[in-house]
């Protein structure tokens, strides 16, 4: 990727200034790079091209609807897990037919919601819920095509908190409860039975987990599919992680060749649910240094980005590299960087070797297209920050700061309040 070119003293970004947005408007704020997501869309889907598929991008990832419709110009659908992100891919103009419902807790409104819309696919995810949908398919006089989420006890060896493959986890189907309901349900006048779906997890960078949990897949889909076709169409998920700090990376061809030889034989269409992988690169968060402070111990950098703007280091002790906007070359100093929030989870890099920093100065996060804003959240009462997008020597604001004043604007003090003595 050559979007992002760090310069003496500045980070272009397709030609762009970061040093005169920063200028232009208050920091933090997002910055994505509009062709590294083409490009890596366009780099995933073409080892795909000769096999029967459908690529629904992972709304859960960056649910910008900019980002939404410029994978939407690419042919890419969507996999939702929420009314909300099915709303978004909507406004987006994905057509409803590439539009894959997921989710282990979707609510009677949500599934209403979907049903009426006539999207591709829901993926159930117990009994219950399959039941659920029956009866309110029957009530719309409506047919929806299901699929079935099987947790097949595959472990993707990635971070224990983003895994959902294991037998202990709260996602899908045991093989043998989704067996017996593709037979008990295949002539259903309200259900049209005829999918299968796993996924085991994100930031998956072997190909090994995979392998595992497709081979027991395609197991299955043969065992059902003996005596009648019954399973059309197999949603093999997303997880294929990206490189954040020396991690091997899954290469497309690769991950495209494993699932051409297991699916070759079955004559199943394809469903693949890519987020991760088609827009972490693309995005930086920037941010400028508040106060640099020593103590016994550390010498802090202070931020003004906190865990609010950027979740995934408090939450999963996630790394993303740092960096300065400026090329220096004096001594190293180990830094603790630190944001502003009241939590010391609120700490983004320990004993991170860089440059002397200087109040003030910009610096900016890698690889933080995926879960960076779509996990962002006003604690504190910090204001909601702003998104933008670059295409080649243009920018584009795609999220204005939701402000404080815009959240209290919200919120309501009951007259009662008012007669408490």
């Amino acid at each position: 990727m050559n979007n992002f070119k760090l310069k003496k003293s500045d980070l272009l970004i397709e030609g762009v200034s970061i040093k005169k947005l920063s200028k232009k408007f208050e920091t933090p704020f997002y910055c994505y790079s509009s062709s590294t997501i083409i490009e890596k869309f366009k780099e995933f889907e073409k080892p795909f091209k000769y096999l029967d598929t459908i690529i629904c991008y992972a709304v859960k990832a960056n649910p910008n609807i900019a980002i939404l419709k410029i994978l939407s110009k690419l042919g890419a659908g969507a996999e939702v897990v929420s009314e909300g992100e099915l709303r978004r891919a909507l406004k987006a103009s994905i057509p409803t037919k590439k539009i894959v419902f997921s989710g282990v807790g979707k609510s009677l409104k949500e599934i209403e919601f979907a049903i009426k819309k006539n999207i591709l696919q829901i993926n159930i995810e117990s009994e219950e819920e399959l039941k659920l949908i029956e009866k309110i398919a029957k009530k719309l006089k409506r047919k929806i095509q299901v699929g079935i989420r099987v947790n097949p006890n595959v472990d993707a060896n990635t971070h224990k908190k983003i895994t959902t493959g294991r037998g202990e986890d709260k996602f899908g189907l045991d093989i043998e409860n989704a067996e017996k309901i593709f037979k008990n349900y295949k002539r259903n006048s309200n259900l049209d039975v005829i999918g299968l779906s796993v996924h085991i997890g994100s930031q998956i960078i072997s190909l090994n987990p995979f392998k595992k949990a497709f081979l027991k897949i395609k197991t299955l889909v043969k065992r059902v599919n003996k005596n009648e076709k019954i399973i059309k169409i197999l949603d093999l998920g997303g997880g294929v992680g990206i490189n954040y700090k020396n991690e091997k990376i899954i290469y497309f061809n690769d991950y495209a060749k494993i699932i051409s030889n297991i699916s070759n034989d079955l004559g199943c269409k394809l469903i693949l649910e890519p987020g991760r992988v088609l827009v972490a690169e693309a995005g930086i968060l920037i941010t400028k240094v508040l106060y640099i402070k020593k103590n016994k111990k550390n010498t802090f950098v202070v931020v003004n980005a906190g865990m609010n703007d950027l979740l995934r280091p408090a939450l999963y002790d996630a790394y993303h590299d740092i960096q300065s906007i400026v090329k220096k070359r004096d001594k190293k100093i180990k830094y603790t960087i630190v944001g502003p929030i009241c939590e010391t989870a609120d700490t983004f890099a320990k004993n991170k070797l860089l440059n002397k920093i200087n109040t003030n100065e910009l610096l900016f996060f890698k690889n933080v297209g995926a879960y960076g804003s779509s996990m962002s959240f006003s604690y504190n009462s910090r204001p909601i920050i702003m998104e933008l997008i670059i295409y080649k020597n243009n920018f584009s604001i795609i999220r204005k700061v939701d402000t404080v004043v815009n959240q209290i604007s919200r919120e309501k003090i009951p007259s009662w309040i008012s007669k408490i003595k």
